[in-house]
């Protein structure tokens, strides 16, 4: 019996060896195909974030110019309204000016009337 026992412990000693080995590369894979889910996980918060930032630096860049363009239309249109004040000004001057002639009754147009018309 107990040349049986010894192969019979052999094998079981061998079988313990080769199921231990194997649950060892269970968790060596099973950590292994972990880390590749953690690297590609990373991978994709870094690629996000950098399209992210590329899309943030993007829009920064469109409201500068967006509010470039606000400050020249409001230049404008304060140039504009600047003008429009000149012209309104003139006129009125030149009405007072011509009221201010003599004959302001008189029909037609005397040399000192042609000469308050705009150029």
């Amino acid at each position: 019996m107990e040349m049986i026992t010894k192969p019979i412990t052999l094998v079981l000693i061998a079988g313990a060896l080769l199921v231990a080995a194997a649950g060892l590369g269970y968790l060596g894979l099973r950590e292994f195909h972990s880390m590749l889910d953690e690297a590609a996980e990373n991978a994709t918060a870094l690629a996000d974030a950098k399209w992210i930032a590329k899309l943030e630096a993007a829009d920064a860049d469109t409201n500068r110019k967006i509010a470039e363009q606000m400050k020249a239309t409001l230049q404008i249109q304060a140039s504009a309204s600047e003008q429009v004040r000149q012209a309104e000004q003139q006129l009125a001057d030149s009405e007072k000016q011509n009221e201010a002639l003599p004959g302001g009754n008189s029909c037609g147009l005397s040399a000192a009337r042609v000469r308050l018309l705009p150029d």
